[in-house]
């Protein structure tokens, strides 16, 4: 049954739209403010929100500016209810990602319409039609494999999941707790890393790299990457750009292949460090997208894995100008893929792909396959410092009105080598948290219109945080034992001291890991 989440903080308007929906089929569910309703959107997944724009504390923009900054809520389908109808506030909606503005009063035909054309258009994407008829077990085949994938994240499975097609290609992705670390295998993957490279890393020279011999093992592009970063040599930024780009790609193969036959999954930590977390469902809609754009382009039929070469240049000088036929005879040697040649162009393989159609169809221009590149030459060499697993470093959480104790933990903490996140308006902590997800949690007790012992029951709520270690910052007895009574880990007394403040931090985080 589709789930609708309507935030709405007007009692009447809600259950008016409660019990509209309730009886087209649709489950509901309603949340009276902002903060509700994000909780309850990142914890439950629904397949679409509708929400008021102006709420007190945490208002409609707001909202939807915190779940678009989520990856696993970021393409949800989202529709805004406001009395507001000037074209400044509709901009602004828009450009926040709102998927479709309706002004109140509407009607139920309007409400009805819009909720259907939403939910339609994201079912487009999720799962395109594909070109021809022939292809529909292709396409019983993806969705096999896409079931098999939520499966693994709703399971919060660590350790490798191995996908097999017809051909004998094999793809591997590397998982944390149910998220994509890394992608790779198929048909190229050594290509495939190069090209995100020479893309994403202009400064790295891959002319007789060297591969460690400590790094030639499993997933050691994933390997290279990490000590890079380690050395400084890219950036963080850069890594996300290629790991993201390396998933779709691979994903994108596997779904318009069409023909997987095995999976094997394998459990445990696959890879020594966690560079970026892909949430599954945002990568799968992403690489829905761009091939539901290949097949529109009538590229269908066609893999940018394969390279353009000459079949008939004589047919092709006779029908093309000079410099066309002296480019063409130049790139298409038969050496490059389509993706690798929209790499050295510097264009899009779906936009090179496609001015090179009429080519393929007149039957002037041939698709072949190519092996991929050799892996680099592996040497033994000593690096300093040495390689270690790099492991992102945890956040610890502060929630207190005062800016003078967040600056004395900010320096208390960062000293210590964690990263640090400091919340000054209890109100809008949970959203806060949820967006972060901080590995442990100071809390203050005494904070206007929200106290900490509130707080603490809400975040003990929500799953991701049912066993984040929670501080009470407090030095009342009374105090210490209602706040264990509502889940707290542990008590601290004010003003802080630095000491206290790491000893509960590796007591609890180091209690955590085991």
């Amino acid at each position: 049954m589709t789930k609708i989440l309507v935030i709405e903080d007007e009692q009447a308007v809600r259950e008016n739209i409660t019990e509209l929906l309730a009886t087209e089929g649709y489950e509901i569910v309603a949340a009276e403010n902002g903060h509700v309703g994000i909780t309850w959107a990142w914890e439950h997944k629904p397949d679409l929100i509708l929400c008021d724009v102006m709420m007190p504390e945490l208002d409609g923009y707001e909202v939807l500016k915190l779940l678009r900054e989520e990856p696993t809520t970021a393409l949800m389908p989202f529709i805004f209810l406001s009395a507001k109808v000037d074209k400044t506030h509709l901009r602004q909606g828009m450009e926040l990602g709102a998927d479709d503005y309706l002004t109140k009063p509407f009607s139920k035909k309007d409400l009805l319409g819009a909720i259907a054309a939403r939910l339609k258009k994201q079912t487009a994407i999720r799962q395109p039609e594909l070109s021809h008829d022939e292809h529909h077990g292709d396409r019983d085949n993806a969705n096999i494999f896409v079931a098999e994938f939520l499966s693994l994240k709703s399971a919060q499975v660590t350790g490798r999941l191995s996908v097999t097609c017809t051909s004998g290609h094999e793809w591997i992705f590397y998982l944390y707790s149910g998220r994509v670390l890394y992608a790779t295998g198929g048909v190229h993957p050594i290509r495939r890393w190069q090209r995100h490279i020479v893309t994403y890393c202009p400064q790295i020279s891959l002319k007789q790299m060297k591969l460690p011999t400590e790094l030639a093992g499993s997933a050691w592009e994933y390997q290279v990457l990490g000590l890079w970063l380690k050395q400084q040599q890219i950036s963080s930024k850069q890594v996300t750009q290629i790991l993201r780009s390396s998933i779709t790609e691979v994903l994108f193969d596997i779904l318009q292949t069409g023909q997987v036959v095995k999976y094997q999954v394998q459990v445990g930590n696959p890879l020594g460090w966690q560079l970026l977390l892909v949430d599954v469902e945002q990568a799968l809609a992403i690489a829905y997208q761009q091939l539901h754009s290949w097949q529109h382009a009538n590229l269908g039929h066609i893999s940018p894995n394969k390279a353009p070469t000459l079949k008939q240049p004589e047919s092709l000088q006779q029908k093309t100008s000079a410099t066309t036929y002296r480019q063409l005879t130049a790139l298409l040697d038969g050496r490059r893929t389509l993706r690798d040649l929209a790499v050295l162009m510097k264009r899009q393989v779906l936009e090179l792909s496609y001015t090179l159609l009429p080519y393929l169809q007149d039957d002037m221009v041939e698709l072949a396959d190519i092996p991929d590149l050799p892996m680099p030459t592996a040497e033994e060499i000593v690096l300093e410092p040495p390689v270690t697993p790099i492991a992102l470093k945890p956040t610890i959480a502060c929630i207190d009105d005062s800016p003078l104790v967040c600056e004395v933990m900010r320096n208390i903490i960062t000293d210590a080598g964690y990263q640090f996140l400091d919340i000054q308006d209890p109100l809008r902590a949970l959203a806060t948290l949820l967006s972060q997800k901080p590995d442990m949690i100071f809390l203050d007790l005494v904070m206007p219109k929200l106290n900490g012992y509130e707080i603490c029951t809400r975040i003990r709520k929500i799953n991701a945080f049912r066993d984040t270690p929670i501080v009470i910052l407090s030095g009342n007895l009374i105090d210490r034992v209602r706040a264990m009574v509502v889940g707290a880990s542990d008590c601290l007394d004010k003003p802080v001291q630095a000491d206290a403040v790491v000893k509960l931090i590796h007591k609890h985080l180091s209690a955590s890991s085991h």
